[in-house]
């Protein structure tokens, strides 16, 4: 009796660990955008150089390696930082991208109210990538393989990821963009069992033709195994000299997001930042990126 009583209060503790860690980190941060362009926009194939939505999008300056630098955060004050390098390589682009998303001060409590918890704890997921990419006349391939790291109180799970995407150019105003995201696998513990959020992602991109401003704007679709139905997503960019001023909006059966941000080019260092609204009311998503071009 007892040994059953303690087998159900462990299950109530572990509910309630499991409970706090699902509002904010999990598996679910493969969905979570990675930088501060990516969150003006919302997740795109189509949109970002160094973007995780879509390997074909790689794309490394002719000399020299691009280094990125993103740091900002999530729902509930979850902290985001990621870190990305991009380089030419025969006829093609690598690319590294390390990110690491936490939480800390998270309360462990029994199935017994009481005005203090039992203790805190913080969890975090971590990711290491490689990408690589090359285009073929009009067409633009990547894959990229990922392994993640989750660890949650006691318990630590790991698992390998495979992305896949392509882009196609018609003439120099048009883009299509498919990504396929998160496939592959991930192990278990007898308490915790999470699930790949697989994601297919497409869009279509207008460039308007070139003047003193250019302006672009992107239509995508996701369809997510987190999320019931599809999300529909619109976002722009517009340039003027050396800035940027992005928008975007996404539509789902629960949630609605509006997002924004602005970039500065300054050569060699460029500066963007994003921001996030939405309906759920669980905080206000901020990135800031620095950019730099090494010799």
């Amino acid at each position: 009796m007892c040994l059953h009583m303690l087998l159900i209060s462990r299950y109530i503790l572990y509910l309630f660990i499991f409970v706090s860690f699902g509002y904010s980190l999990g598996t679910q941060f493969l969905s979570v955008p990675s930088s501060a362009i990516e969150l003006a926009f919302g997740p795109s194939p189509l949109f970002g150089s160094l973007t995780l939505n879509n390997p074909a999008l790689l794309n490394a300056p002719s000399q020299g390696v691009a280094l990125n630098i993103s740091y900002g955060s999530w729902l509930n004050n979850i902290s985001n930082s990621s870190f990305s390098l991009a380089s030419k390589i025969g006829r093609g682009n690598i690319g590294l991208n390390i990110r690491h998303m936490g939480v800390s001060d998270l309360e462990l409590r029994s199935n017994r109210p009481t005005d203090d918890p039992l203790a805190t704890f913080s969890s975090s997921s971590f990711s290491a990538a490689s990408s690589y990419s090359q285009t073929y006349g009009a067409i633009t391939m990547g894959v990229t393989v990922r392994y993640i790291l989750i660890q949650l109180y006691t318990e630590n799970v790991s698992g390998m990821t495979f992305d896949g995407g392509i882009t196609r150019s018609f003439g120099k105003n048009i883009d299509l963009g498919f990504s396929i995201l998160n496939t592959g696998f991930i192990n278990n513990t007898d308490s915790y069992n999470p699930v790949l959020p697989l994601r297919f992602l497409s869009a279509l991109s207008y460039q308007f033709p070139r003047s003193k401003w250019g302006h672009k704007i992107c239509l995508s679709a996701e369809k997510s195994s987190l999320v019931n139905g599809s999300i529909i997503r619109v976002a722009s960019e517009t340039k003027f000299e050396k800035f940027d001023l992005r928008f975007g909006t996404q539509s789902s059966n629960e949630v609605t997001v509006v997002s924004g941000g602005f970039g500065i080019r300054l050569g060699l260092l460029n500066f963007h930042y994003g921001i996030q609204i939405g309906s759920q009311h669980l905080g206000l998503p901020q990135m800031l990126d620095i950019s730099i071009k090494l010799p």
